[in-house]
């Protein structure tokens, strides 16, 4: 199976990549947009037909609320992000130059693989994208908690000439670092968020998820606010070769939105062989779900931040209920409901079965957004977000089979990813240390649970935890331990990490 990813990368560092399962292919941006290029143009097909297009763009949308003031971000276009390529600046809280990080990282599994068989070997190349994986920098007041590797030495530094090498999901995967700080906020009140989004995108070469792009977001709080409630919202412009004849539902059940071709020929695009396409949210249960067919004062896109609010909380734009019938502008309290066309899958109107077919709409062009909303998001904290883009062709009911697609996309990341530890360069927060055997009587770590390694990685001990709350550790048969340089091996809410850590005695 092919791939595209790396072979557009391969030159040196670029500010976009394609990822590629080898049956579908896109475009992903260092801002963390998808799916277009920056001339706006679509970049994301099968590769069986690579005229057109099947999602035309998408973007993040975050919305939260400290008090009376709401923050809000909204990236529905091209031609003006709403977020910009780098980190922020954890002293000052000030974005770092989106023009020197304007980067975007790709990698696959079989670069990896040669790396770990040959690092060691006289002669060995090793690939930028390896060197350049981004788990290490140079700039000042950046966390380490950046791009997720193997320190395959334990010395808590990423040397991939020593053998470290990068940790992601699938095989062939792009990485971004992001923020909304770094240019102009639209909506009137400009209130920015102070978000920082580290993102990975990524495909595996595998027949059953071969139309199917994985998504993972750890959306970093790195503001001084304490949002309560805070939203995460996918924008999806959908194309799907003609962009004139589409129609999209949620499916409430399945946590989706989507779209599909609404009769039966996609002239001057997929024709007979109709397309579909949509946006799972894996990790969260979909909260709310809007569509934006016109610019009136109803259904168009929001202009202001409390506009921003309402959509993400489920209504229209000027703050009214959405009703499960005909376009959903009037109706009954009985037919109230935050989701756009989800047919028979909200089980509180699912008798109406509201759809975009029996809407009184023409088929034609559809933007949907998805939402998924926290109670709070509190300062310096991050949420992680799933979300899987899946795609569908069928003479017969590509309806049926996009939602196919998304249960077995959804089953893989139930049973492989959604639990699975990933290594990371957490920044661990230890104390003491060093730590004086004999007079110390515990360790505080922020880890969920941790064990004491040698220098070749052997474990020595697991630590007993005295008081989870607090983080607290005690090192079992401490008597036993002669000074010198250990490694704490940790799990954390994000996963697997290592530090540092020197040990005394005075035995």
């Amino acid at each position: 199976m092919s791939c595209l990813l790396g072979h557009l990368m391969g030159y040196g560092q670029a500010d976009s990549g394609i990822v590629s399962t080898g049956h579908v292919s896109a475009l992903v941006q260092s801002n963390g947009t998808m799916f277009s290029q920056k001339d706006g143009q679509a970049y994301n097909h099968f590769n069986t037909n690579k005229v057109a297009q099947l999602i035309t763009y998408s973007g993040q949308w975050m919305v939260g609320v400290e008090g009376t003031t709401v923050y809000a971000n909204k990236n529905d276009n091209w031609q003006k992000p709403q977020l910009w390529p780098g980190p922020i600046d954890t002293v000052t809280n000030l974005p770092k130059s989106a023009v020197e990080w304007s980067k975007i990282w790709t990698i696959t599994r079989a670069e990896v693989q040669e790396h770990r068989n040959k690092f060691d070997e006289t002669g060995y190349q090793m690939p930028s994208n390896i060197t350049n994986w981004p788990a290490k920098h140079n700039d000042n007041n950046i966390s380490e908690f950046m791009a997720p590797y193997i320190d395959w030495n334990i010395n808590g530094v990423y040397d991939p000439e020593n053998g470290d090498f990068p940790s992601f999901e699938g095989d062939y995967a792009a990485y971004f670092i992001a923020n909304d700080l770094f240019g102009e906020n639209v909506f009137p009140q400009a209130n920015k968020l102070g978000i920082e989004i580290q993102g990975l995108v990524y495909a595996y070469n595998r027949s059953d998820l071969a139309n199917t792009m994985f998504v993972k977001l750890y959306v970093i709080n790195r503001s001084d606010n304490n949002y309560s409630p805070f939203f995460y919202g996918q924008y999806v412009d959908f194309q799907l070769g003609n962009p004139t004849d589409n129609v999209v539902a949620t499916d409430v059940q399945r946590n989706l939105i989507y779209a599909y071709n609404g009769d039966d020929n996609d002239e001057d695009g997929f024709g007979k062989n109709l397309p579909s396409a949509g946006c799972i949210f894996l990790s969260h249960p979909l909260s709310a779900s809007s569509l934006f067919t016109s610019t009136d004062s109803v259904r168009g896109l929001p202009k202001s931040e409390a506009e921003m609010l309402a959509v993400m909380n489920g209504k229209w734009r000027n703050n009214a209920d959405k009703y499960a019938v005909g376009t959903g502008i009037s109706g009954t309290s009985q037919q109230t409901t935050n989701y756009i066309y989800p047919k028979k899958t909200d089980p509180k109107v699912g008798d109406l079965n509201w759809s975009d077919e029996n809407s009184g709409d023409t088929a034609g062009k559809r933007k949907m957004l998805g939402v998924i909303k926290f109670n709070d998001f509190k300062s310096k904290s991050y949420k992680r977000i799933d979300l899987a883009f899946v795609f569908a062709q069928d003479e017969e009911n590509t309806e049926k089979k996009l939602q196919e697609q998304a249960d077995q996309s959804t089953d893989f990341y139930k049973s492989t990813l959604g639990s699975s530890i990933v290594y990371t360069q957490q920044n661990l927060k230890v104390y003491p240390n060093p730590f004086e055997l004999g007079r110390d009587k515990a360790f505080y770590i922020n880890a969920l649970s941790a064990q004491l390694v040698d220098k070749t990685g052997k474990m020595i001990v697991d630590l007993e935890p005295v008081d989870i709350y607090e983080k607290k550790f005690q090192i079992p048969c401490s008597e036993k331990l002669a000074s010198g340089v250990y490694y704490l091996k940790a799990v954390t809410s994000s996963g697997l990490s290592y530090s540092k850590v020197i040990l005394i005695s005075n035995r």
